[in-house]
């Protein structure tokens, strides 16, 4: 049944890309520069040295720097450090790529690398502060997006860890002997590795692109809609059709936080990419995302009310 539904949608997508050609072109054309100018520079010097870090197994010498306070505040294990540093520094998949990064190597169990997918995965600080700060709102206090977000992603974690910490927190299997890379070998692997990350990432963000170009295009029942659904589906595109939209500043604000801290079904269908191959839940990874988008709306309304 549902291969079906799948397999229906995919023929519907087809029929709207052949009756709209410009449309879907376009899409794609916006997706692709996005990608191109914004998504590779940030991202792709970022994730050859993540790689690079993980597989010289320098890994440790980071984590024990940031275990003692976020072991303390979070509960991680110290290999569970380096993911939640690596994703606060980057953007979207990156945090959820570490992750899973690590967990295949068994140096944390499934219910940490769960956990940790629920906070570490998150847009980045130059995309939270210059894009959507500056560029679509406008901010005289950008920063204050940048706080919205990563405090949405710790209260999220809050929540997680009331359960009993023996059942979230058991230490993966550590016995597998891990392969001694050369400097070189490192390097080679981390930039075909990333090479190939990114260009799924690329193919997602025009694919979501062209859904975007055609939801705006095709629905006129209201700009409210509009809005909502863009942000939903991409938050860059989605930004930068709130920034032209007729609302208060303090409305724009709350919508864009939200949308940001859910990271729109462009970034949860990268996230579910890079989770392939382990058993991680992607539903699980989804539920944690709209529980952090509803906490930056309230984290947004009262920043705003008190600052604006």
């Amino acid at each position: 049944m549902r291969r079906k539904f799948i397999i229906t949608i995919l023929a519907l997508l087809v029929l709207l890309f052949v009756i709209f050609p410009d449309i879907a072109s376009h899409g794609a054309e916006n997706g692709l520069m996005l990608w191109f100018n914004i998504i590779i520079p940030s991202l792709c010097p970022f994730m050859i040295i993540s790689t690079m870090l993980i597989k010289l197994n320098v890994t440790n010498f980071i984590s024990s720097m940031f275990y003692p306070i976020f072991h303390k505040i979070f509960k991680l294990s110290k290999d569970g450090c380096y993911p939640a540093v690596i994703g606060m520094l980057s953007g979207y998949p990156l945090g959820a790529k570490t992750v899973a990064d690590l967990y295949k190597m068994n140096l944390f169990s499934r219910k940490e690398a769960q956990y940790l997918l629920g906070f570490c995965n998150n847009a980045s600080p130059m995309f939270m502060l210059e894009y959507i700060g500056v560029k679509c709102m406008g901010l005289k206090q950008p920063v204050l997006m940048l706080v919205i977000l990563y405090l949405s992603a710790f209260i999220n974690a809050f929540l997680e860890f009331y359960a009993p910490e023996d059942e979230i927190f058991n230490k993966g299997d550590t016995s597998i002997k891990q392969k001694n890379y050369s400097v070189m070998e490192a390097l080679d692997e981390s930039i075909l590795g990333s090479a190939l990350t990114l260009v799924k990432v690329g193919g997602y963000i025009i694919l979501f692109s062209i859904f975007t170009e055609l939801l705006q295009s095709m629905v006129t029942v209201s700009d409210i809609f509009k809005i909502a659904g863009a942000g939903i589906l991409e938050i860059t595109t989605g930004g930068e059709i709130l920034a032209g939209a007729e609302l208060s500043l303090y409305v724009k604000c709350i919508l864009i936080s939200a949308f940001c801290a859910f990271g729109g079904m462009s970034s949860v269908a990268q996230t579910s990419s890079v989770l392939i191959g382990t058993d991680l839940s992607s539903k699980r990874y989804i539920f944690l995302k709209i529980r952090q988008a509803a906490i930056a709306a309230v984290l947004s309304a009262v920043i705003f009310y008190i600052t604006y």
